[in-house]
């Protein structure tokens, strides 16, 4: 009897092993469905909340046109004028650097013209970025100058403007550069010149 057992068990547990797949098969393709669609859910939440509204700039938009512009988040950006100043006097610069100073055309489509992040100049061989400098070299702002986007007020209407932009390098930085501006709510799109002062 002892030698049986083991066999009938084996038996009877069969059939109730095949009779638990049968009653749960439906609970089991529900699982199946349902757990990548819940992974998936949170990445993309948790995307949307480190990253807000637009996302990351990820892909950058360069000037195709002999024009040397590019139109973006209902404006267009350029032409980019550059130029690696010589004539420092009166400028609070560091020792064994260059002021290199960038002009950016904006020309807002709406009445509202697009905010952005600070623009960053960018070497394109390593990587290295620098912002605008103008108060570390004594220059005051100055509205008809601005050094970021300038935002619309309420009652106002956007007008074209040029972004001016000081950027301070260390003299063994190497064009040529990326002018960056990234423009908010731009799904992930921003706005790169190509410069070599």
């Amino acid at each position: 009897m002892t030698d049986q057992q083991p066999a009938e068990q084996r038996l009877s547990a069969e059939p109730r092993l095949r009779a638990w797949w049968r009653s749960n098969a439906l609970a089991l393709a529900a699982l199946a469905v349902l757990l990548p669609a819940v992974i998936l859910g949170t990445a993309w939440w948790g995307w949307k909340h480190t990253f807000p509204d637009s996302g990351q700039p990820l892909w950058a938009v360069e000037p195709t046109s002999k024009a040397g512009t590019v139109d973006l988040r209902g404006a267009t950006w350029g032409p980019v004028k550059s130029k690696a100043l010589t004539d420092t006097t009166g400028l609070d610069i560091p020792p064994e650097a260059t002021v290199i100073l960038v002009g950016v055309d904006v020309t807002p489509h709406a009445k509202k013209a697009p905010t952005c992040m600070t623009p960053t100049l960018v070497e394109q061989r390593s990587g290295r970025t620098w912002q605008p400098a103008r108060y570390e070299l004594g220059v005051l702002s100055n509205s008809d100058e601005p050094d970021t986007c300038v935002p619309t007020l309420e009652g106002e209407t956007a007008e074209p403007y040029q972004l001016v932009l000081p950027f301070v390098v260390p003299e063994n930085a190497k064009g040529p550069y990326w002018v960056v501006i990234e423009p908010l709510y731009a799904k992930s799109k921003f706005v790169r010149f190509s410069i070599d002062p």
